[in-house]
């Protein structure tokens, strides 16, 4: 399968040091972050990380002909490194192939076999079928945990992070997780908005300029001669 993505930058990590620890959080727009983790033990140093993790991310974006993935941030510190790459699109990752956030009746078309494993009664799918669901196929020689923007509901690939029931700690190298989306909130900034123009009227108001513009000019019109 073509792994462009995290899962690229995921395995270069893994072959070139060993060992280390990825936590993706996912955004209700398919955008995202990946974190790395990695201890270096000396086999090999920050800045070949470096090159080969940029070389990997290069090759990602060639192979998908535009942006997908980003590194954001790279430090070093006592032999462990941090990492920061950040997409704008978990989908365009890997074209749909390996890194996928769709609906359940959607997920249902192209891998029927994946999100029937999620429920006992395949008529309980039909009650979910909008919900929105990751799918990820990722490298599991790393401690990987997913969030993303809402409570899950069903996964597999893992289980739920104690305390965190919107993160799951993957336990093999495919996940399917399907969750609650967060509520939309867009009345709220439409009811924010009209707050602040009513404040910022009523200010107005108390400087006296809406008074002064209702009355016109003081004294009224000019006599007759």
């Amino acid at each position: 399968m073509r792994k462009i993505v995290i899962a690229l930058s995921v395995m270069m990590l893994v072959v070139l040091t060993g060992c280390g620890k990825l936590d993706l959080v996912i955004h209700d727009d398919g955008s995202g972050k990946g974190k790395f983790s990695v201890d270096l033990s000396g086999m090999i140093s920050a800045d070949e990380l470096k090159e080969e993790l940029e070389k990997e991310i290069t090759n990602a974006n060639a192979d998908a002909g535009k942006e997908v993935i980003r590194l954001d941030s790279f430090k070093e510190k006592d032999g462990k490194v941090d990492a920061t790459v950040s997409f704008d699109s978990l989908t365009a990752l890997s074209g749909g192939e390996d890194s996928l956030l769709a609906t359940v009746a959607d997920m249902k078309r192209l891998y029927p076999e994946r999100i029937n494993e999620l429920v006992e009664a395949p008529g309980d799918i039909e009650k979910i079928a909008d919900k929105p669901v990751v799918y990820l196929n990722l490298d599991d020689d790393m401690e990987i945990t997913v969030t993303v923007p809402g409570n899950i509901l069903y996964a597999t690939g893992g289980t739920a992070a104690e305390g965190k029931p919107r993160t799951l700690q993957l336990a093999s190298d495919e996940a399917v997780i399907v969750y609650e989306p967060s509520a939309n909130r867009s009345w709220m900034v439409w009811i924010g908005v009209l707050l602040a123009v009513i404040i910022a009227a009523y200010i107005i108001y108390r400087k006296g300029r809406f008074r002064n513009a209702a009355s016109g000019t003081k004294g009224g019109s000019a006599p007759n001669a």
